[in-house]
């Protein structure tokens, strides 16, 4: 007789609540979705996550996580451009792996931030938010 290990799933909601994350925090959650979009993502934050984790230990996982996630699987400059033409908050999210809301597409446009501009500012710093990239690009 063979046992087989069946691993654990979880969806973004089972995250969210084994964590102890307030339904308040939408930031914190936006964030879980924009980064934890994988089963096998979702399942590596849930092994390296402290049992009855504070706030602070999830938030500082899943900036961790982030980070890697930028380094080891990031979106080429390429697709990034290609794709915010058909759907520029998916390509942002996507680009930068962090919430995005519509109104960071309409900073853009009022803006008149140059995308090619944001991807080289990206380029220097792979782990740079948006809002920071806007804010050094805001003429």
């Amino acid at each position: 007789m063979t046992t087989e290990y069946i691993r654990p799933t979880w969806t973004i909601e089972e995250v969210i609540v084994d964590c102890n994350v307030s339904k308040k925090a939408i930031v914190l959650i936006d964030n879980f979705k924009s980064i934890l979009v994988t089963e096998e993502l979702r399942y590596e934050f849930m092994m390296r996550v402290p049992f009855d984790p504070n706030g602070h230990q999830v938030f500082n996982l899943l900036h961790e996580m982030r980070k890697e996630q930028l380094r080891l699987n990031p979106m080429s400059d390429e697709s990034f451009l290609n794709m915010y033409y058909l759907n520029p908050i998916q390509a942002l999210r996507q680009y930068f792996k962090h919430s995005i809301v519509p109104a960071h597409e309409e900073r853009i446009k009022q803006w008149n931030i140059d995308l090619e501009e944001l991807v080289k500012l990206k380029q220097t710093d792979y782990s740079i938010h948006l809002n920071r990239a806007l804010t050094a690009l805001y003429k």
